[in-house]
C-alpha cells in the first residue's frame, strides 16, 4: 500500500487554477442562475393563480405536484424518453414540421434540455411554497390597493411582493443551493455530454472520487463548494435580517 503524501493547499491551488473547474463552476452557476430566472417568476405566477378559486383548481394543483414526488433519476428517465430522438415523441413531432432535434448535438441544447426538465421538476415546489404565503395576506389590503386606482402589476410590485419577501428570499436560496447538487437526474439525461460539456461540479465531484479515486481533489472540490454554499448562506441570513429590521421600524 502506497504511503500517504501531505500535500497541503495543493489541491486548493488547482481548484482555483484550473480551467476544467472553472468550466465545471460556471455552467453550474449559469445553471443556478437561469433556474432562478425562470422558475421564480414561473412558480409565482402559477401561486397567484392558484390563490385564487377557479373550476378545477384542485385537479390542477394535484397533477401540477407529481413532479416533486418523482424520484431525480426516474425524471431523467422520463425526459430521455420524451426527448430521446429514436422513441421521443417530442423529435417525432418536430420532424414533422421539418425540424431536426437531437438535444445531444451541442452544449447548448443538452443545457436546454436539462433547464426544461430541471423548470418541470422545481416549478411546483416555488409556487407551493409561496402559495401560503400569497393567500396569509389580507385581502382588505389588495382592495385597498385596487380602491387607490392600482393595477396588477401596481398591487404586484407594492403590496404582494413586499409581503411575502422573506419566503420568496427563502425559496431563492434553496433553488440556488439545489442547483449546485443536481446530479442524477442530469446524469440520466446527457451523462454530462456531449464530451464533458454539461459536467457540471456535482457530476465532476463523483467522477473524481467514484471512477477517477481522487479522493484528495475530490474532497477539496467539495470542501469549496460547501465553502461556496456557507457564504450565499451567510449572505442570504443577513438580507433577511435587514429585511425584518426595515418592516420593524
Amino acid at each position: 500500500m502506497a504511503k500517504p503524501i501531505y500535500v497541503g493547499l495543493e489541491n486548493y491551488k488547482e481548484i482555483l487554477s484550473s480551467p476544467d473547474i472553472s468550466y465545471y463552476l460556471g455552467i453550474t452557476f449559469l445553471l443556478a442562475i437561469l433556474s432562478l430566472v425562470i422558475q421564480i417568476p414561473l412558480g409565482l405566477a402559477i401561486a397567484l393563480l392558484l390563490s385564487k378559486r377557479f373550476k378545477g383548481r384542485d385537479l390542477f394543483q394535484t397533477l401540477f405536484a407529481l413532479p416533486l414526488g418523482i424520484a431525480p433519476i426516474a425524471v431523467g428517465c422520463i425526459w430521455m424518453l420524451v426527448i430521446r430522438p429514436e422513441v421521443g415523441p417530442v423529435p417525432r413531432i418536430l420532424h414533422m414540421i421539418g425540424i431536426n432535434f437531437n438535444y445531444m448535438e451541442s452544449f447548448w441544447t443538452a443545457f436546454a434540455a436539462i433547464l426544461a426538465m430541471t423548470t418541470w421538476q422545481w416549478t411546483p415546489f416555488v409556487a407551493l411554497t409561496l402559495l401560503p404565503a400569497i393567500v396569509s395576506i389580507p385581502p382588505d389590503i389588495i382592495d385597498a390597493s385596487r380602491v387607490d386606482g392600482a393595477g396588477f402589476l401596481q398591487t404586484l410590485r407594492h403590496v404582494i411582493l413586499p409581503m411575502i419577501k422573506i419566503p420568496l428570499m427563502v425559496v431563492i436560496f434553496i433553488r440556488f443551493m439545489d442547483s449546485f447538487k443536481i446530479f442524477d437526474e442530469v446524469w440520466i439525461l446527457t451523462g454530462g455530454g456531449p464530451g464533458w460539456s454539461t459536467r457540471f461540479i456535482s457530476i465532476d465531484i463523483v467522477r473524481r472520487i467514484i471512477f477517477e479515486t481522487d479522493y484528495g481533489m475530490g474532497s477539496a472540490l467539495s470542501l469549496f463548494v460547501l465553502y461556496i454554499i456557507i457564504a450565499l448562506s451567510w449572505v442570504m441570513v443577513a438580507i433577511m435580517k435587514r429585511g425584518k429590521l426595515t418592516e420593524g421600524s
